[in-house]
């Protein structure tokens, strides 16, 4: 493919505002690269810039293809979006089909891809995987209620894998390996001929296909020559045993990521995987260094900057200025549910489009806030779930296993056919008062409603992989930034990846943020300094484990305020409200009491 690269050099320029970190990833030579990007720091415009530049100097030929990776299956298909708007004008228009050069998707939907064409090996069944239900294998009585034969020392092998992979630690991966060939003849043998494959066979079955077969691993590192990894702190165990069997000595691979970003802990994302996989692969680094997401506000630009330095060293930051934040206190939760409230409506005043009310979890505190914008009438989107609730998680099961009975007799992805399925999973859910599934319902409506217009040009196999990673990635949440509400109110984990104008974070105080269970139980007043209604971390008493911890609490945190696009207000109550209701006297939450962030 013949491109100008003097005129390629010149709109690299002009499109990365000769950023000097974006331009040296772009050019990089490097056969190991690791891109260390915060939010905000044009992360996407660099891997859209790399690719083509890429694509353009080592060019795939017809059999081999740049293999791009990200966590979430939102995120997978918005680089592909990107790509597709943005090559043609970086290669001026040339006639270029994207699906000819990359392979772009989720980790499911790349082992989906190889199962399909070598899942036989196994059983047959898995050549015709799209017609296979994907399950969650971390119930033993969810599992015991599909009456397919099972034992139950296997269906307690099948949970204990997927609590390993959930809490990854030398143990839990001894157990997992010393247990992988009993899983795998549990899968094939009771699972897939009963037409169920769980979710973390699909990655077990791949990885054990290129570890089992040498000449099949020997093909995909030849034809993926490039690997390229968004989103790579969040990566788990079997996504890293996936990618491990993938690279190759000649393959030339770049992480993109940032470990200030990585929340998923709880659901495996392994720790310290940036700084352990720099040494593994002999990574070269560039760190994006500018923040354009509040290049027009120096306060939190400040605020950004310190979180990040306060995580790097928490016994001696280097905070070259503090930032000053805006925080409200108020005398109790009915007070600050009415600031809150007030501050939403004079937000919405000045044409601002859209507000986020983000919360660490749900609870009586921001119940009351949720209760003060109904009395005003106050619209607003209820987000308040995570991927372990199990209404959520029932809402997008039954959603994946209707798409895969009317795909028995429908392969096309029609418009007629997007909305007879919605139609089908609304008149399942007639008869629920549940507001979750209220929210949901609107997702799903907004999510098969994309499938005709943001993805209209995704091949019809690329919108089956699409809807099905979708449910079985739990993965509705993704479209939060699409509903037509002003208001959205969400948990941090719903809304990672995710942008609004304004975020407002209420609730900032001890066992709220940080939560109870995510650090201030351990903490519990012996590992701070209280003046008043201050709660400071004493970080010299801290241990590694409770380091981690708080950390992992601090990664929320950082996640929650760089959400915002132009500002984030806080807000706490002197009194608070406990998990029974009761009124208790309330400390502020130590994140905000961290060196370099001082109160306005």
């Amino acid at each position: 493919m013949f491109v100008n690269q003097a005129e390629l050099k010149q709109k690299f320029q002009e499109l990365h505002s000769s950023d000097e970190k974006q331009i040296s990833a772009i050019y990089s030579e490097s056969k190991r690269l690791l891109i260390q990007a915060p939010a905000g720091y044009g992360k996407t415009k660099t891997m859209i810039s790399k690719i083509a530049y890429l694509i353009t100097t080592k060019s795939p030929s017809d059999n081999k293809k740049i293999l791009a990776l990200s966590f979430s299956v939102n995120a997978a298909y918005k680089i592909k979006k990107d790509l597709a708007n943005q090559l043609p004008i970086l290669l001026n228009n040339m006639d270029f089909n994207i699906n000819d050069k990359l392979f772009i998707s989720n980790y499911h939907g790349l082992c989906r891809k190889i199962l399909k064409n070598y899942g036989y090996l196994f059983h047959e069944k898995l050549k015709d995987i799209d017609n296979i239900k994907s399950i969650d294998d971390g119930s033993f009585e969810n599992l015991m209620y599909l009456e397919i034969g099972l034992k139950d020392f296997e269906a307690e092998i099948m949970v204990n894998i997927n609590e390993s992979i959930r809490n990854i630690n030398n143990g839990n991966y001894r157990y997992l390996l010393s247990n992988w060939d009993k899983y795998i003849d549990i899968v094939t043998k009771k699972f897939i001929p009963n037409n169920y494959l769980p979710y973390n066979a699909i990655l077990i079955l791949t990885v054990e296909l290129l570890e089992k077969y040498t000449e099949i691993k020997d093909f995909y590192q030849t034809y993926f020559e490039i690997i390229i990894v968004d989103e790579f702190q969040d990566t788990n165990i079997l996504s890293f045993l996936l990618l491990d069997n993938l690279i190759g000595v000649n393959t030339e691979v770049i992480f993109i990521g940032d470990s200030l970003q990585r929340i998923y802990g709880f659901i495996g994302a392994i720790p310290n995987l940036i700084e352990k996989c720099k040494k593994k692969y002999n990574m070269d680094v560039i760190k994006l260094d500018k923040n354009y997401r509040f290049k027009d506000n120096p306060q939190m630009l400040q605020l950004e900057k310190n979180i990040r330095a306060n995580s790097e060293d928490l016994s001696n930051p280097k905070i070259i200025k503090d930032a000053l934040i805006p925080l409200k206190i108020l005398g109790n939760q009915s007070e600050e549910a009415t600031w809150v409230t007030g501050k939403v409506t004079k937000l919405l005043e000045n044409n601002c489009s859209q507000v986020a009310i983000l919360s660490r979890s749900r609870g009586k505190n921001i119940d009351s806030i949720i209760n003060t914008l109904k009395e005003k009438n106050i619209n607003y989107f209820y987000g308040l779930y995570t991927d372990e609730d199990p209404v959520y998680k029932e809402f997008h099961k039954r959603c994946n296993i209707q798409f895969l009975d009317m795909l028995q007799y429908e392969k096309n992805i029609t418009k007629a056919f997007l909305q007879k399925f919605f139609s089908k999973i609304n008149t399942s859910y007639s008869n629920s008062q549940d507001i979750i599934v209220e929210s949901l319902l609107k997702l799903l409506e907004i999510f098969t409603n994309r499938m005709t217009t943001d993805f209209v040009g995704l091949q019809n196999d690329d919108k089956i992989n699409l809807i099905i990673d979708t449910f079985s990635n739990y993965a509705l949440k993704q479209n939060l930034e699409y509903v037509q509400e002003n208001v959205v109110i969400a948990t941090i984990h719903a809304a990672k990846g995710l942008e609004w104008e304004y975020v407002i974070l209420p609730d900032m105080e001890q066992y709220v943020f940080p939560s109870y269970y995510g650090f201030c139980g351990d903490c519990n007043f012996k590992l701070n300094r209280v003046n008043g209604f201050l709660c400071n971390p004493n970080f010299s008493v801290f241990d590694k484990n409770l380091e981690s911890k708080y950390l992992e609490e601090l990664s929320v945190f950082y996640v929650a305020v760089t959400r915002a696009k132009k500002q984030v207000y806080f807000s706490a109550s002197e009194i608070r409200l406990n998990g029974s209701g009761e009124e208790k006297n309330a400390k502020l939450s130590c994140f905000l009491g961290l060196e370099g962030i001082k109160f306005i």
